[in-house]
């Protein structure tokens, strides 16, 4: 009986800890959502189909190719970012922009060519400088790209992306890829048209909630609103009355 209670008493523990682990696993995660969403505010006019010529040289065609790319909004556990899928690319097939921790910052994930895996991207951080967005790999690879800037011109109807090897204050050119928006002023924000609900961009896409119209950017935003439109509408109204009282 005494040995019994001995190793009773000793499990309490064990299943103490079981239960705390247990409750850690369910508890939920932090939305940051809105701050995500704040925070890519400068960048969301990247959202929409873009096709580009990529030029090693500038002026001329020599190894020129073209490549088309689609960026959209994309909600998940409890964060949002930027996210592009990127056809006949020659360095990245997928590109994911996210909040940095600092005031500021931006993150970018980049996944190379030839990699199935998702889950392996090469991350790169920077800010706004000048108009554009830089972006410095934080491990640097001899030939691969190092440095990406990311500039949109003409109202925003064009994007150019500078891709450099290098690294520290030595960098030079490996391509300039130019894209053209698909759709005159697809996706800027706020600009001639209904604004999108989600995330402030200019509205192409309608979606319904209780018989009544409103719009998203994209399909990621269209997704997020259809997930909940009622909690989506309540942080719509309440953005807009903050800009009224501003």
């Amino acid at each position: 009986m005494i040995f019994a209670r001995r190793i009773a008493s000793a499990m309490v523990p064990c299943g103490m800890l079981i239960a705390t682990i247990v409750a850690a696993a369910d508890a939920p995660v932090e939305d940051q959502t809105r701050d995500d969403k704040r925070a890519l505010a400068g960048v969301q006019n990247y959202v929409g189909e873009w096709r580009s010529v990529g030029q090693p040289k500038r002026g001329s065609n020599q190894g020129a190719w073209t490549e088309q790319s689609t960026w959209s909004w994309h909600f998940k556990g409890g964060r949002a970012e930027l996210a592009a899928d990127l056809a006949n690319s020659k360095y990245f097939s997928k590109l994911r922009l996210q909040a940095g921790e600092k005031p500021g910052e931006f993150i970018l994930l980049a996944t190379p060519l030839g990699k199935a895996n998702a889950d392996e991207p090469r991350r790169f951080t920077g800010n706004i400088s000048h108009g554009a967005v830089v972006l410095t790999a934080d491990e640097p690879q001899e030939t691969a790209p190092a440095r990406l800037t990311f500039r949109l011109v003409a109202g925003g109807d064009r994007m150019l992306v500078l891709y450099e090897k290098g690294s520290g204050e030595s960098f030079t050119r490996l391509a300039e890829v130019g894209s053209t928006r698909k759709g005159s002023s697809f996706a800027r924000a706020g600009a001639n048209g209904p604004e999108c609900v989600v995330t402030g961009g200019l509205g192409t896409i309608v979606v319904e909630h209780e018989g009544k119209k409103y719009y998203v950017c994209c399909g990621g935003c269209r997704d997020y609103f259809l997930e909940n439109p009622a909690g989506v509408l309540a942080e719509f109204r309440e953005r807009k009355a903050a800009e009224k009282n501003k």
